[in-house]
């Protein structure tokens, strides 16, 4: 999808070019967009986003994991910002460092099943 996608820009951008014939950068912006997909892939396009909206972004079991992924962010968030000693060692840093900095870069660093892992440590009981 993507090579048809990145032929189908070029292909019409070089058409469009080929058209209008721009002498300078005062052309290009007095003439209509060059650089575009084709109204067949354009709508095609437009179709794919609209399935892909309701039939995966929107599906009911990507938004409860998207909830689940939130509340585990903000968990950990809260949970290392409160309590620094919680971070390893690399992420603390004295008194008057940016820990809230520390701390997103840690969350930011981490894979989904480390998160999740990292999450029950914290607070499911009988983990460690």
């Amino acid at each position: 999808m993507i090579n048809a996608l990145v032929c189908d820009l070029i292909e019409t951008t070089a058409g469009n070019i080929a058209r209008h014939r721009p002498a300078d950068v005062a052309a290009v912006r007095l003439s209509p967009p060059l650089v575009g997909f084709s109204d067949d892939l354009r709508q095609a396009q437009h179709h794919m986003k609209r399935f892909l909206r309701t039939q995966l972004y929107q599906h009911y079991q990507v938004l409860r994991m998207a909830s689940k992924a939130q509340r585990i962010i903000a968990d950990l968030f809260a949970a290392f910002t409160a309590n620094p000693r919680l971070l390893p060692p690399q992420y603390q840093v004295p008194a008057e460092g940016d820990q809230v900095r520390r701390v997103a870069d840690y969350i930011a660093g981490m894979t989904d099943r480390y998160a999740i892992k990292e999450h029950r440590r914290l607070f499911a009981v009988g983990e460690s």
